[in-house]
């Protein structure tokens, strides 16, 4: 199968569900909280274009170490780096890779094995620091890393894909199970040379050899764990994820008391058959002030015309739709919208966010996708500070309007 093919099936599931589906507005003392909102002006841009040149990159999820004082700052972002599918890089497709910067604005270095690093200039250098197995679930794509260091140790949770039962690629002739979505762990002490968990941190058992829901679709019935954002919270890990409920890809949520790779240590609580939030791809949460931000990208928005006339003929609309969108929750399981942010002027797109705090600030990275394709050329970086009254707000807003005007979860 070629990657573009695998690359169509996976948005075509992201973009799956409208944004009806969603909570209905809410008015509460005299504003309107809502996806539709446009919040674009509470963001402010930092820098340029962080790290570029490459094919097709995004994802780049930030820790701050103090102690490592010229490069206080480390980055990990996945995808293509010099060609399609990374095709000299040896087994597999999508690969994770590492970077580093003395400021949030850069200059981004790019890990190129050993303790060598790239200034950006020679992407053809850069060597990813995870790649896929050999697993089922795990041959073919590694990606969306989200990651916590808990003393001395770094945890990640990724998306991964492999060839599911049969080993046949999807979309090759023969294959009859497509591929195998779940989300792995693995852990670090350097933050460049990984040891994955044993098993899963998140799978579908039922899509292990399952026929998809239709000859020639990428989808199974229901499953498809991926796209993980990982936060260690009281003694606990946290994760939430995206999944597919056979019409949506919504948000999900699973907990694990103990130790992070323990088999099934990860119990979902909230999945396809009762989600946090519909209609909610590629998810990551952040804290501050004690506030719960959740950013996404959902489809189903109204695409912002461009006034250039070849960016006009060149927009994707399907892919426009498709725009960062920011909720709020005090608990986790019930969100309140606050609004979406506008795609940047000179591009299709602003999506896949990771977000990164630094004191009462939110940073948050994304993918910009030109005019007229699917491939994300570029990783850029806004920014915005949450007040005190402002956390405030939203604590007051939370507790108001969550349980009564939005369907509270059904308990486990």
């Amino acid at each position: 199968m070629t990657a573009s093919v695998w690359v169509a099936a996976c948005a075509a599931a992201a973009l799956a569900g409208p944004s009806a589906r969603a909570a209905e507005p809410i008015v509460w003392k005299g504003k309107t909280y809502a996806r539709t909102v446009d919040r674009t002006a509470a963001w402010e841009q930092v820098g340029g274009d962080l790290i570029r040149g490459f094919v097709n990159m995004y994802h780049l999820t930030i820790l701050k170490e103090p102690a490592r004082r010229d490069y206080p700052y480390r980055g990990w972002f996945f995808g293509w780096a010099a060609e399609t599918c990374n095709r000299a890089q040896g087994h597999g497709c999508d690969m994770i890779f590492a970077a580093r910067a003395p400021r949030l604005e850069g200059p981004w270095e790019v890990w190129c094995g050993d303790d060598r690093w790239d200034a950006g200039t020679d992407v053809a250098r850069w060597k990813p620091c995870l790649a896929a197995g050999n697993a089922i679930y795990d041959s073919w794509h590694n990606g969306d890393p989200s990651i916590v260091r808990l003393g001395k140790r770094y945890y990640m949770a990724y998306s991964a894909t492999g060839h599911n039962k049969d080993g046949i690629p999807f979309g090759a002739p023969g294959d009859t199970d497509s591929d195998l979505n779940c989300v792995m762990g693995a852990t670090s002490e350097d933050g460049l040379t990984w040891t994955r968990t044993a098993a899963p941190l998140l799978i579908e058992p039922a899509n292990i050899g399952q026929a998809p829901v239709e000859p020639g679709s990428y989808m199974h019935p229901t499953g498809l764990f991926h796209r993980p954002s990982l936060r260690r919270e009281r003694g606990k890990w946290r994760l939430w994820f995206d999944c597919y409920t056979g019409t949506d890809m919504p948000m999900g949520y699973a907990e694990n008391p103990g130790e992070f790779g323990a088999p099934d240590g990860f119990r979902v609580l909230r999945g396809p058959a009762n989600p946090v939030e519909p209609n909610y791809p590629n998810p990551d949460i952040v804290e501050v002030r004690g506030v719960l931000f959740a950013y996404g990208d959902p489809g189903g928005l109204t695409p912002l015309e461009p006034t250039d006339p070849d960016q006009k003929a060149k927009m994707d609309r399907a892919w426009a739709s498709r725009k960062i969108v920011e909720l709020i929750s005090l608990d986790g399981l019930r969100w309140v919208p606050l609004g979406f942010i506008e795609r940047d002027a000179d591009m299709q797109a602003d999506q896949v966010p990771a977000a990164y705090v630094e004191g009462s600030t939110i940073f948050l990275t994304y993918g910009a996708q030109p005019f007229g394709g699917y491939l994300y050329d570029r990783i850029r970086m806004k920014r915005r500070t949450i007040t005190a009254a402002e956390a405030a707000e939203y604590k007051a807003l939370w507790r108001g309007v969550a349980g009564r005007n939005r369907q509270r979860p059904p308990k486990p």
